[in-house]
């Protein structure tokens, strides 16, 4: 993934790891047997991403959608994030 996304690679690795084992997710979706990834918008300027990963559970499933930014001190951010369940 570090070869994709470069600098916000790990804090979206960090994130997608939390999601899994997340009780607000996993009560909805069970145990998540499979996770996907999806980059949606990399800016001209390569300051902000939106990036979507979906995680497949035994009950549900959940998409998880992530707005970052990047900030003048040059750290990556997560500035909103939006999960979508389904069956």
């Amino acid at each position: 993934m570090k070869a994709v996304l470069g600098e916000p690679a790990d804090l979206i690795a960090t994130a997608m790891s939390s999601a899994r084992v997340s009780p607000r997710i996993t009560s909805r979706t069970g145990r998540i047997s499979s996770k996907n990834f999806k980059v949606e918008n990399l800016s001209a300027k390569k300051d902000s991403l939106v990036f979507r990963f979906l995680l497949d559970g035994e009950q549900a499933n959940a998409t998880i959608k992530l707005w970052m930014t990047k900030r003048a001190s040059g750290t990556w951010e997560i500035v909103k994030s939006d999960t979508l369940f389904s069956k």
